[in-house]
């Protein structure tokens, strides 16, 4: 009896490394876990080759963040030179926001802003692909007037 069940185990688990293995590498993007929902309000103002950049970050879900990490891309050579209400890092294309001591959560309903000052050369485009803990996120673009 007890044979059959390892048995019955082994079998089991060469199907499912075979059905993973036979499955397509560029498997689809997961969905968000239940109950996280984010969205991102990017307002911005541009000068010369500078810019300033307002986000407020909405929790959309019924779960907090928390901790949380804010990360988005630039499309061109967009650079942060200071951040506030963050601690802002930057890997071209790549762009986080790391919460600060007094905002460590961000619950359910609730907000938070932070904001930054960059520099460019060409075209200033929005960044894209807003994630909230790896959550995608809604966007509004904006500009401050």
């Amino acid at each position: 009896m007890r044979s059959s069940r390892t048995s019955s185990g082994i079998a089991a688990a060469g199907l499912l490394l075979a059905a993973l293995s036979a499955a397509p590498a560029h498997a689809a993007a997961l969905s968000p876990p239940p109950g996280y929902g984010c969205e991102v309000t990017y307002a911005s103002a541009d000068w010369a080759t500078g810019f300033t950049a307002l986000l407020t970050i909405s929790n959309t879900g019924s779960k907090p963040f928390s901790p949380w990490i804010l990360q988005f891309l630039f499309s061109g050579d967009q650079k942060i030179t200071i951040g506030w209400s963050a601690t802002w890092t930057q890997t071209p294309p790549s762009v986080q926001a790391v919460n600060p001591s007094w905002v460590k959560s961000i619950a359910p309903g609730a907000s938070t802003s932070l904001g930054f000052q960059g520099t460019y050369s060409g075209v200033n485009d929005k960044p894209t692909d807003f994630t909230l803990n790896g959550v995608p996120c809604g966007v509004t673009y904006t500009d401050i007037s």
